[in-house]
């Protein structure tokens, strides 16, 4: 959060969209330290927590439902916010070409995008796929168990995140099963993209909460800083 907020201030940015903020706890923060923060999530589940935290924190700020692939505002911010993999999620080429369009339509000249994304080089050649996430038991005796069955296509392009969540209460069971494809980039094809969408990469880290230089083989996450040309 630090590193975030020294990244923003260093680069003169006073307003940010967020275009994937979940319950805006990341972006409530950097208001609180005087930055204009809009969010938008396509979780309305989310977004209603986001707002939540906002009234209870005693601020004012535009938190609403969007898809990053069709945002458009009636206005231009210094910066636009793209954290916590979600755009890893953008899986065919036509919704990557969608979302960029989107974050030029949002910035002024020379604005600034941060992308967040899942460093897949640091393991994707030796993938763990089958492997317990959580294995959590809560002061009132419920037990949590998260379990990652993944894959990736033959490429190597894409990879198959699957989750089964069990949640033990009692003599009750809860089981849930999520699947969700993500797109694996990598820095360099990053950089075309970014290039080729009219954006200049300015920086590369591999952590957002520490500000850790990008290491491709080591580095949890890929954190990219370019300007809008």
């Amino acid at each position: 959060m630090d590193f975030l907020d020294r990244l923003l201030r260093r680069r003169g940015v006073a307003s940010a969209v967020d275009v994937a903020c979940g319950t805006f706890a990341i972006d409530l923060r950097l208001a609180q330290r005087g930055f204009e923060i809009v969010g938008r999530d396509l979780s309305p589940d989310m977004v209603r927590v986001g707002r939540q935290a906002v009234r209870e924190a005693g601020l004012r700020a535009d938190v609403a439902v969007a898809d990053m692939r069709s945002l458009r505002m009636r206005r231009k911010f210094d910066a636009v916010i793209c954290l916590g993999t979600a755009f890893n999620y953008l899986v065919e080429a036509r919704d990557v070409r969608r979302a960029f369009r989107s974050f030029r339509g949002l910035l002024g000249p020379g604005g600034l995008l941060v992308l967040d994304l899942t460093n897949f080089d640091a393991f994707i050649d030796h993938p763990m796929n089958a492997r317990a996430e959580i294995d959590y038991r809560a002061p009132d005796g419920t037990r949590v168990g998260v379990f990652g069955f993944n894959e990736q296509n033959a490429a190597k392009t894409i990879h198959i995140a699957r989750f089964l969540t069990v949640v033990h209460r009692g003599r009750d069971f809860d089981i849930a099963f999520d699947e969700a494809p993500l797109k694996v980039w990598r820095k360099e094809g990053l950089a075309r993209a970014l290039a080729r969408e009219g954006f200049r990469p300015i920086g590369w880290w591999g952590d957002l909460r520490t500000g850790a230089r990008y290491r491709r083989k080591t580095s949890p996450r890929i954190v990219v800083v370019a300007a809008l040309r």
